[in-house]
């Protein structure tokens, strides 16, 4: 439907789609009750519709049935009708912005990560440039189209996921809690976003958010959702809050004005620390001066990659008393996570120095039980990143920001109770201090689910359960506030409050301001990861280094840029041949390579042969550095093969086994290394535009090539949750495997439901849009492409040469 209306200020704009929503009813498998129960709504063209309610009330389940991807990743009774202007929902009618911007995210570069909706829609090159052009500028994004997805702040991630959906130009839009992960200012940046590019563009718009004050000017309706999915209040904004201020509080919505609620009184003997109680003087735990620097993870894509080390923290001192909160505060990207980390025993700084109090360090022996069987009780050296699994999770309750790698059981219970029964701690005792967390968390109604069948806010108080069980003398939160409601809120402050009565040292990163007005002292860190003097601060650090600023940037983003990509990326550095060429013609010189292998029967040969590839890596490869940690598979399949022909040789001989290791060499290590130069999209192109193989196949194999960089960082962070929670295993082999077959499994789980995240929201940007599809980049064949090619046909002909000469 396309009508022309002015919007409040006045200024006329074209008008969004009409959504009828009539008895809308949805009960996932698993569950006995509905998440949406009989739900009927209806949204006039333009109509912008904040969407409210407590925790777990279905509100993200809503936009998923307004975008018509409700069905794309679960299963489960589906009764009723969403109508977008008179049809179901699908395609470009529709944009959905998901809570998290990573599970958006489906190119390793913005351009074509804007493109990829556009594309969907059969658009012609030079109009998908454009669309892009359009779209970036409209949410002020402040870099071009070659900026590498991975190397955006939070903010920007999700000023690109908005550029996304808006380059479809929707009547429809649909945002899930935008701003809940962002700092104040880059809050403040994405709504400026949404009301420039999506109000004034006369979308209807329905938002999902918790804090509802910042929203107030951007939105004229309010619905909303009770506990039983079902709608409870629903009218103009503001007269709606007005009205309906008593009912909406005790449903836990966040009326602005109002405040935030008192925490909730809870009993300090639910956190209580199991063992000796750590004196009142004496710091639990204290970093002096640290720095942490992260090399940077080698992975497809390589040349766009920074090279040099990224700097997380710098001079920073911070440290944690028994019975006192400290915040730790500071914009996305100064260090908050890493801080926390440190304090929490997970890693150690690059320099300067962690350590624990004596009262931490000492041993800590449980009432009731014999020390001797209690994991972790014996005392410690001072560093915790040197403790080990159970002398860590004896001592340290850790709540990662991203709370479903906390999930450690089968059920939420079960999860709870991991780390005091693997520590062996009295069950009873234990499981007495578990039921009382999830009650007074409100998650004893779910206390038998699987963990993953939770909402995002009820799956972080989980986690606080989980990290408090045990009875822990420090522990250390990171945003444990983010996605709560009022209610839920208070239940979490009240938490934390207890563990501090409790004379527990509570460490928070946190962007909440209700959580910081609750806490002892805050450390605030800068952009450049110092703390910053403030009243509260525990220490003042100057700086090591001040932060560039970079000025907003008008995307440039034509089909010219986009083609001569290479030359910009190579300035001041040669990139190869292989930077030069095509994805297809680097795949098939490995081929090629591989043809060629079995004619190396000798030592000379493939010595003569592995020599001239050594000699022609500079010309090829240039000068981008190949990570050895990136040769490491094929480095031991050559080590493997050799030791197995030597060892099942007649005689032993080392030349046999030497022959067949280097015979493997020829083509499997220049195969990584220039696999490791491919880019996943220009993949894409090709296979698609020049092999043309079927688009869909293609698009999702070359979302999973970018998603596939992640599995490490993913894996880290699992073990991590492992180790803190008690679960890492000793020296003993059998233990080690089946710890390596529990981490498999964890990382097999999170990868399908980050995969599940990310078809919803390629989904929602027409991935399944029947009708042909176009590319935003050309697949050129060029005379690089020939060359590389016709290289490695000569290099594979040495082999034959050789023994043909000889």
């Amino acid at each position: 439907m396309s009508t022309t209306s002015p919007d409040r200020l006045g200024t006329p704009v074209a008008a969004g789609s009409r959504v009828e929503v009539d008895r809308l009813t949805w009960r996932p498998f698993g569950r006995r009750e509905p998440v949406l129960a009989d739900l009927s709504l209806t949204l006039e063209p333009g109509e912008r519709m904040l969407l409210a309610g407590p925790s777990g009330s279905g509100k993200s389940t809503l936009l998923r049935a307004l975008a018509g991807v409700l069905t794309t990743t679960e299963s489960g009774d589906l009764t009723g009708s969403v109508l977008v202007d008179g049809a179901p929902p699908a395609g470009a009618a529709v944009g959905l912005l998901v809570q998290d911007p990573a599970d958006a995210s489906v190119a390793g570069r913005v351009g074509r990560d804007v493109a990829f909706g556009p594309e969907n829609l059969g658009m012609p090159r030079p109009a998908i440039w454009a669309r892009v052009a359009d779209a970036l500028r409209s949410v002020g994004f402040p870099h071009g189209v070659d900026r590498a997805t991975s190397a955006l702040s939070g903010g920007e991630a999700q000023r690109l996921a908005l550029a996304g959906v808006l380059a479809l130009r929707p009547g429809l839009v649909l945002l899930d809690e935008p701003t809940s992960m962002l700092d104040p200012s880059s809050a403040a940046v994405v709504r400026a976003a949404v009301l420039d590019a999506v109000v004034d563009a006369g979308a209807t718009l329905v938002l999902v958010e918790h804090q509802v004050e910042p929203w107030l000017d951007l939105v004229d309706r309010v619905v909303v959702l009770d506990g039983s999915g079902t709608r409870c209040a629903d009218g103009p904004v503001r007269a709606t809050l007005a009205a309906e201020t008593t009912s909406l509080l005790a449903r836990g919505v966040w009326v602005p004005g109002e405040g935030a609620p008192s925490p909730l009184p809870v009993d300090p003997g639910l956190c209580a620390p199991v063992g000796a109680a750590p004196a009142v003087e004496d710091a639990l735990v204290e970093a002096s001066s640290v720095t942490v620097t992260r090399a940077p993870r080698a992975g497809l894509g390589v040349p766009e990659q920074p090279g040099g080390p990224v700097l997380a923290l710098a001079e920073v001192t911070a440290g944690v008393r028994p019975g006192e909160v400290v915040a730790v505060t500071g914009p996305s990207g100064a260090g908050k996570t890493t801080l926390t980390g440190l304090l929490a025993g997970l890693e150690a700084p690059t320099t300067g120095s962690v350590v624990a109090g004596a009262s931490l360090r000492a041993a800590r022996p449980a009432p009731g039980v014999a020390p001797t069987r209690v994991a972790g009780a014996a005392a410690v050296a001072p560093e915790p990143a040197t403790w080990g699994s159970a002398e860590l999770a004896a001592r340290v309750g850790w709540v990662p920001q991203q709370a479903e790698l906390a999930v450690v059981g089968r059920t939420v219970r079960d999860d709870v109770l991991a780390t005091a029964r693997r520590l062996g701690q009295d069950e009873a005792m234990a499981a007495a201090r578990a039921d009382g967390l999830l009650d007074t968390l409100g998650l004893a109604h779910v206390a038998g689910a699987d963990p993953h069948h939770l909402s995002g806010g009820e799956m972080r108080r989980l986690a606080l359960a989980g990290a408090l069980a045990h009875g822990p003398a420090v522990l250390v939160l990171d945003e444990p506030t983010v996605g709560q409601d009022r209610l839920t809120w208070a239940a979490v402050a009240g938490v934390v409050l207890a563990a501090r009565d409790a004379g527990l040292g509570v460490v928070v990163a946190t962007h909440d301001p209700h959580l910081v007005a609750v806490a002892d002292r805050e450390v605030r860190l800068t952009p450049a990861a110092a703390p910053a003097p403030t009243p509260a601060t525990s220490s003042a650090a100057t700086p090591a280094t001040t932060p560039a600023t970079s000025s907003a940037a008008t995307p440039d983003a034509t089909p010219a840029a986009a083609r001569t990509r290479e030359a910009a990326r190579g300035a001041g550095r040669w990139g190869g041949l292989a930077a030069r060429s095509g994805p297809l013609s680097v795949l098939l010189a490995s081929a090629l390579l591989l043809a060629g292998a079995p004619f190396i029967r000798d030592l000379r040969t493939a010595l003569v042969a592995l020599a001239a590839e050594l000699a022609l890596a500079p010309f090829v490869l240039g000068r981008t550095h190949t990570p050895l940690r990136s040769l490491a598979p094929g480095l031991l399949a050559v080590v493997s093969v050799g030791f197995s022909n030597w060892l099942l040789s007649v005689d032993h001989s080392w030349a046999s086994g030497a022959t067949a290791g280097l015979r493997v060499a020829f083509f499997v290590l220049p195969g990584v290394a220039l696999a490791a130069r491919i880019d996943p999209s220009a993949l894409g192109d090709h296979l698609a535009q020049r092999v043309h193989l079927p688009a869909r196949p293609v698009i999702a194999a070359v979302a999973a090539l970018q998603r596939f960089d992640a599995l490490g960082s993913t894996w880290d962070q699992l073990a991590r949750t492992h180790r803190v929670r008690g679960l890492a295993p000793g020296r003993s082999p059998v233990a080690r495997a089946r710890h390596l077959s529990a981490l498999t499994f964890a990382l097999l789980v999170q990868t399908l439901r980050q995969a599940g995240r990310m078809a919803v929201a390629m989904e929602a940007r027409g991935f399944s849009r029947g009708g042909g599809r176009t590319w935003a980049e050309a697949a050129p064949w060029t005379a690089a492409d020939t060359a590389m090619t016709a290289l490695g046909l000569a290099v594979a002909g040495i082999p034959a040469l050789v023994s043909l000469l000889g």
